[in-house]
């Protein structure tokens, strides 16, 4: 099948790039601004975002209150380090956190297991 005559795109002329107008030109129109693409308003307990962001800060005991200690962990082998409030015997700050310690101890757990189910092959 074979169509003659011009082609429809062809014939369209291309349109024409609109006239540059400078910033600072008075004939330019100002843009109004623009409105922020997202807003996001994140309530925790219900208290406001505000709130969130500015939490007030916790009371630690005073630098002469408090003990350090380092030990090692029994089940991950990993140094933790804590400090200690003196008075009631409370840990302030431990790094790594005790939910990383546990998430390793599993893991490491798991990894055990999963290497004593393995089967031994005993062909030689």
């Amino acid at each position: 099948m074979r169509v003659s005559g011009p082609s429809p795109i062809a014939s369209t002329p291309p349109p024409s790039p609109a006239p540059a107008v400078a910033a600072n030109d008075p004939r330019a129109a100002p843009s109004p601004p623009l409105d922020p693409a997202v807003r996001l308003d994140i309530r925790v307990d219900g208290r406001s975002p505000a709130a969130v962001q500015n939490p007030k800060p916790v009371e630690t005991p005073p630098a002469g209150k408090t003990e350090r200690r380092v030990t090692v962990d029994a089940d991950t082998k990993s140094i933790v380090y804590q400090v200690i409030d003196s008075s009631y015997g409370n840990v302030v700050v431990q790094l790594p956190d005790p939910a990383v310690l546990k998430s390793r101890a599993y893991a490491e757990a798991a990894a055990a297991k999963a290497q004593a189910e393995r089967p031994v092959d005993r062909t030689a």
